[in-house]
């Protein structure tokens, strides 16, 4: 039962968006990249150069969460890492790897460090971290690494008080006999004890309320946290604005899709699918008035 003399939280919880998780992960890696760099390259010898962009096109979009050109030996190499709080659902993760590397290969031309981090603790068990075309001739191996926080020593990594790392602690394997609730505590007091700017560490200690809401009630655990941590934090309004954006969006595909079942009897899925991949909400506007204005669906399939 809740103690009521506790404070209660005033974070708006409950109208986030999921992609809250990537957002607050990227923030990190983009903030701190030589903390994931050496957790992800352990054993490496390497230099940070620049964040690359991460988005690749063919004939449709493809969103990658890290993409950091590093120097390996003297030698210009990428550095992938792909966040994923479950286990994939639209397509699988090996398809989806191999995709990505393909076309970061054809962008970029570089030799490329491969790392998928699953964040829930029930996630990515079955991974093989691997693709092998075993037929003579036409050999294909392609690999990359699986990471599991869960399996990660948590206590080593927050002792290092690295802080591009501390917003993972909460979802890392607690030392022996230390509850989830007790041991975020400990992540908590850790960060706030770091001598840092107050922007990072407000932001830091945002990333830890989200990412801790993975394994926790995001609700039960806000009294952890300073209470003007959301007004300061960049990433908060960066999430609350992407809950707007996706908002608008779903409300638009909705209006699109009722359009053209009313008007052309439509209901194929691969309309939603290719409406569901265009993140201009401007774009789904024009294409709005396209399925009020067209004549034929055949017509609005062509716009789209």
């Amino acid at each position: 039962m809740r103690n009521e003399n506790v404070r209660q939280p005033t974070f708006e919880t409950t109208n986030l968006p999921h992609q809250r998780f990537d957002i607050v992960a990227k923030d990190v890696i983009d903030t701190f990249p030589e903390d994931m760099l050496g957790f992800l390259m352990e054993g490496w010898d390497i230099q940070f150069l620049e964040h690359l962009d991460s988005e690749l096109t063919t004939v449709e979009t493809r969103q990658m969460d890290s993409l950091i050109k590093v120097l390996l030996d003297g030698e210009e190499v990428l550095v992938h890492c792909e966040f994923q709080t479950t286990d994939s659902t639209h397509a699988d993760m090996v398809q989806r790897t191999v995709d990505y590397l393909g076309r970061c290969y054809g962008r970029y031309g570089l030799p490329i460090f491969s790392h998928v981090i699953y964040l829930r603790p029930n996630a990515g068990r079955n991974d093989p971290g691997s693709y092998v075309q075993d037929v003579t001739g036409h050999r294909l191996i392609v690999e990359y690494k699986v990471i599991r926080l869960i399996e990660v020593d948590g206590q080593s990594v927050l002792e290092a008080q690295q802080p591009g790392l501390l917003p993972f602690c909460p979802l890392m394997k607690p030392p022996a006999g230390i509850d989830a609730l007790t041991w975020l505590n400990q992540c908590v007091e850790t960060t706030k004890s770091l001598s840092l700017d107050a922007p990072i560490r407000n932001n830091l200690l945002l990333d830890l309320w989200v990412m801790g809401g993975l394994v926790h009630d995001s609700d039960a655990i806000a009294h952890l946290f300073p209470e003007d941590i959301m007004q300061e934090s960049s990433v908060y309004q960066d999430i609350i604005a992407k809950g707007v954006q996706l908002g608008t969006k779903t409300t638009v595909i909705e209006d699109i899709l009722q359009i053209l079942e009313i008007r052309f009897q439509a209901t194929e899925s691969s309309i939603q699918s290719a409406l569901k991949a265009i993140d201009d909400t401007q774009r789904l506007k024009a294409l709005l008035r396209e399925a009020v204005e067209t004549e034929t669906l055949a017509t609005f399939i062509d716009k789209l």
